[in-house]
């Protein structure tokens, strides 16, 4: 008998058995949908991964369904759809319209119970939708909870309910989709007082890539608060990217994600804007204040895409 190669010995495994594959089969890749927004993207390996679960996690108002939002806006800028759970009955049409989506291209579900909202994320999963957003396991209630009387709460239901479903979407991921899940971050009761996320520990387990998002000081205009820096750091990944790194991103409430203010801080940070004091120079152009230079910049569109090039390269998308 002659021995099998390596390769024929594999070969053999693999087609001796349903659903074996090589580990370099196309059915074990999985591709990327980018923010956008370079630093972003290059923390995350380029993108949020599909056919994975992505868990974004952090305060109220920290701009958490803001971020799953530009995910959906950019599968859609390349010929996909996308599908919104609503556990939270919080989808504002005018809003998301705002945030670059185009609403006529999201389904969206609004979940009376936990298992309404899972069992339209398989259906979702097994359609293969490029972008299914699960807003959010602290709005999840299994019906045997949301039957009972006012005031009842048996101990550890929201984790128990989580704990049982997460495994069961894990086998529908291998249709293409990526999925978002978003979840709030809430003091736990005791002598020290601890940020945890509703539905328990297992969550973190089941996701394949945790990005926790926080206000990290405001942004003034005129002596109003206009904004916050989003800061927005890697806390577990198993597809790539820059573990236990973080970014900070100027998120205006009125116009999202300042790209210009990105890409101005960026080059200062890179010596390619020079500071000094109030006065901002950049290639013989003198301004005073920052507002002074992005008027510059808006007038002179050709320097900022060159500018944005020279900071961030032509590796990583950029949106405008």
């Amino acid at each position: 008998m002659v021995p099998k190669t390596q390769q024929e010995a594999i070969q053999d495994i693999v087609e001796g058995m349903k659903d074996l594959e090589l580990g370099s089969s196309e059915e074990l890749k999985y591709s990327r949908i980018p923010f956008g927004i370079a630093p972003l993207d290059k923390l995350i390996g380029g993108g949020i991964p599909t056919k994975r679960i992505t868990l974004l996690t952090g305060p109220t108002n920290s701009g958490k369904s803001y971020l799953a939002l530009q995910a959906i806006k950019n599968a859609q800028q390349r010929g996909g759809i996308a599908g919104w759970i609503d556990a939270e009955m919080s989808w504002d049409p005018d809003w998301v319209k705002k945030c670059g989506v185009d609403t006529d291209l999201v389904a969206v579900h609004q979940s009376y119970t936990g298992e309404t909202a899972m069992d339209t994320a398989v259906y979702l999963l097994d359609k293969g939708v490029p972008v299914v957003v699960l807003d959010s396991i602290a709005g999840l209630v299994p019906a045997s909870v949301m039957d009972e009387k006012f005031g009842y709460n048996p101990m550890a239901w929201q984790a128990r309910f989580i704990n049982s479903a997460l495994p069961k979407l894990m086998g529908h991921l291998k249709h293409g989709s990526a999925l978002i899940i978003i979840n709030q971050n809430r003091s736990s009761m005791g002598p020290v007082a601890l940020d945890n996320m509703p539905g328990g520990i297992g969550q973190t387990y089941f996701a394949h890539m945790i990005l926790q998002v926080r206000r990290d000081g405001w942004i003034e205009e005129d002596k109003q608060k206009i904004g916050f820096d989003m800061k927005i750091s890697m806390k577990k990944t198993k597809v790539g990217g820059e573990a236990w790194d973080d970014i900070i991103v100027p998120f205006k409430v009125v116009g999202g994600f300042d790209i210009m203010e990105l890409i101005i801080r960026k080059a200062i940070e890179l010596g390619l804007i020079e500071k000094s004091g109030a006065w901002y120079k950049f290639k013989g152009q003198t301004t005073q204040g920052i507002n002074g230079l992005r008027t510059y910049f808006k007038s002179s569109q050709d320097e900022l895409d060159k500018l944005k090039e020279e900071v961030f390269g032509d590796d990583i998308e950029v949106a405008s």
